[in-house]
């Protein structure tokens, strides 16, 4: 489907309001995750999943801030890239945006899945907040309860394999379902920055 030159145009008012938010929805979610994660290890049966955010000694708040900013700083590009290219967008896959995610494509920079690959790079950008209010979430019920969910899904997979691929099997799949959740919401958004209505 092609796209027209009106589709094109983007409101960088609207794309600096955008960018703006998500940068405060993005430190607020990470300073909850990460401060709840200094609650749940006060309990002594508590350990850190993250294996990125650990040494031999255990968790490294320095090091858990370091990876955030860094991440903040790449999942900002991403947003940036899906908010330049919203224009290639088709309508189709606006209008259907969970249906968008059933054709399979490994580089989203290809030209030739720009007619829905932002809608996604701008799910993923959006589903990395919920993903660290989970985690926020996690952690207070490992405060107060000695174990959560998560917690527990990542130490049966890491007893099973290995800390990281522990990590990155449960992580990477809720990742991946918040993102196709969030889709409708960056569809919106999409319509939004083109100025439409719709």
């Amino acid at each position: 489907m092609a796209v027209s030159n009106t589709d094109l145009r983007i409101s960088f008012r609207r794309a600096a309001w955008l960018l703006g938010l998500y940068a405060l929805a993005y430190l607020v979610a990470s300073w909850l995750d990460l401060s709840t994660t200094a609650l749940a290890l006060h309990r002594p049966e508590a350990s850190e999943g993250n294996v990125y955010a650990t040494d031999a000694a255990g968790y490294v708040s320095a090091k858990a801030w370091l990876i955030t900013i860094a991440g903040g700083l790449v999942v900002g590009a991403f947003l940036i890239w899906s908010i330049f290219a919203a224009g290639a967008v088709t309508d189709v896959w606006l209008a259907n945006p969970i249906r968008s995610w059933a054709k399979f494509y490994v580089n989203p920079w290809s030209r030739g899945v720009r007619d829905r690959s932002p809608l996604h790079m701008m799910s993923f950008v959006i589903a990395f907040v919920p993903l660290r209010l989970i985690a926020a979430l996690n952690n207070i019920l490992i405060a107060s309860t000695g174990t959560a969910p998560l917690g527990k899904l990542v130490g049966l997979a890491s007893r099973a394999t290995s800390p990281t691929i522990g990590f990155w099997i449960v992580l990477a799949p809720l990742f991946y379902v918040l993102a196709i959740a969030a889709a409708p919401v960056a569809a919106r958004l999409i319509i939004w920055l083109r100025g439409g209505d719709r």
